[in-house]
């Protein structure tokens, strides 16, 4: 053992003077010896949802014997047989490997999941509450339920908050820990916390090959079990005290939000002042300060992070006294962007919608996912109503979980002026005017002659996702966000 694992209190104040790397010298994944002399560890993943499915998938893939567990018993029975329990690129064939070899089990309780697990990652929810911030109920009551069952074992065990949480989390799972099985931190069970920076739509890949790892302990003994989770993993790891780590996420998606927030702001200048805000936007990611990442005008954010971790932010910052307008005002833009849109697509239709049919093109909050979570389709869909519309709705993926979400949108039943159709055709057939609110490969592959059937020969393209040139050598308007007419 090093003397830096012999003794905690350097490394400890190492840690707070800010983030610490792998030296470079170290190959990706490589374990030393002090590290890896627990042995090999069982990995336990509670909460088999986006995140938690992910990541024991990435997990087994890179050697590791995963145990899954997760309250709702149909799930738990999908994954064990190998089924992916929702749709993102390459999920089903990883989950259906890691299942056959073996190196991914689910158990059928929590108590023989518990004792399986030498590290348990905790991915549970934490949705927003009505004031924006975060609900971490679900986490404390598998804290309560963990520690009951810690107060019967003797092995050492590491408790791992994978949620997306505020800062000071891990520190209250770790209280309700020990206050449930009166056994010590540190010296009977350890608890840090490792933010996951996934992306809906590149799950998989995000996980199989992280930009970075962040872990959140000032633990030497933690510190090392994770690294030896984590082995073989690309991406460097960087060590942070817990709060620094929690704070790392929300600060990284509330970055990125205000990227695309800024390029819609950009876009609704772009419209007026007649030019494309695409070449715009594309100059000023040149500048390597900035990157072309995320500036992208669009219909605004959606999913279960971005708008979540926002609110969260700002309602975090205000309970500490901390005013974040720049944030609040991301949250402003991508709030008004979907009236936007529909009023681009008024405006094209001469200014009345009220009559007319709809053809809204893509329910999902972005292509490659079947997510409806936050999706810009609901205001999106809310407003052409408010202003008389019928609305045709057609995903290829997400149709019946955008049904599933709507009647949390409408107060009453909008009967006949809602209407669900199982293919683009359907839609498009009839229909006044399309409406593209996700960027699905297949609208790229509708024939002209289908395009041709909208009535009013007009196509809104609020994601920038089909060829306008195209559509106009058959007579077509085509309208598309952050595009004027010079």
């Amino acid at each position: 053992m090093t003397a830096r694992n012999r003794s905690r209190g350097p490394r400890t104040r190492k840690a707070r003077r800010g983030p610490r790397a792998d030296p470079p010298e170290k190959a990706r994944g490589q374990l030393d010896v002090a590290r890896a002399e627990e042995g090999p560890l069982t990995l336990g993943v509670s909460g088999m949802g986006f995140v938690g499915v992910a990541m024991a998938v990435a997990f087994a893939h890179y050697g590791h014997d995963v145990v899954g567990w997760d309250v709702v018993d149909r799930r738990r029975e999908d994954i064990a047989k190998g089924r992916a329990p929702f749709f993102d690129p390459g999920l089903q064939e990883t989950l259906s490997s890691a299942v056959r070899t073996g190196r991914l089990k689910v158990a059928s309780d929590r108590e023989s999941f518990f004792r399986r697990a030498d590290v348990i990652f905790l991915c549970l929810p934490t949705p927003s509450r009505p004031d924006g911030s975060v609900e971490t109920s679900f986490l404390e009551e598998e804290a309560l339920r963990l520690g009951k069952l810690l107060r019967k074992g003797r092995s050492w065990k590491l408790f791992v908050v994978k949620s997306t949480s505020p800062p000071g989390t891990a520190r209250k799972v770790e209280r309700i820990l020990a206050g449930e099985s009166g056994k010590h931190p540190a010296q009977d069970f350890a608890v840090a916390c490792n933010p996951e920076f996934l992306a809906e739509g590149s799950l998989v890949k995000d996980a199989l090959e992280p930009s970075r790892i962040v872990l959140g302990t000032t633990d030497a003994r933690a510190e090392r079990a994770l690294r030896q989770a984590y082995q073989g993993f690309p991406g460097k790891v960087v060590v942070l005290p817990p709060p620094a780590a929690e704070l790392v996420k929300y600060s990284s998606n509330a970055l990125l939000a205000v990227k695309v927030s800024f390029a819609n702001e950009v876009a609704r200048l772009s419209e007026k002042v007649g030019t494309d805000v695409y070449p715009v936007l594309e100059a000023v990611g040149m500048d390597p300060r900035l990157g072309p990442h995320f500036l992208r005008a669009g219909p605004g954010f959606g999913g279960s992070c971005f708008p979540k971790d926002l609110r969260g932010l700002v309602a975090f910052a205000r309970q500490m006294g901390v005013a974040m307008p720049v944030t609040e005002g991301a949250l402003s833009v991508n709030e008004t962007q979907a009236r936007h849109v529909v009023d681009l697509a008024e405006e094209a239709s001469g200014g009345l919608l009220a009559g007319r049919e709809v053809a809204l093109l893509g329910l999902a909050f972005k292509s490659g996912t079947d997510d409806v979570r936050e999706s810009r389709a609901y205001p999106i869909l809310g407003e052409l109503l408010k202003r008389g519309a019928m609305v045709r709705l057609h995903d290829p993926r997400s149709l019946e979980n955008f049904r599933k979400g709507l009647p949390q949108l409408l107060s009453a039943d909008p009967g006949p002026r809602v209407r669900f159709c199982e293919r683009a055709e359907e839609a498009l057939t009839g229909a006044n005017l399309a409406l593209l609110q996700c960027d699905w490969p297949e609208y790229r592959e509708i024939p002209l002659p289908l395009w041709k059937q909208l009535k009013d020969r007009l196509v809104v393209d609020a994601r920038r996702s089909i060829e306008g040139k195209e559509l106009r050598k058959v007579g077509l308007r085509y309208v598309a966000i952050g595009r004027g007419e010079p």
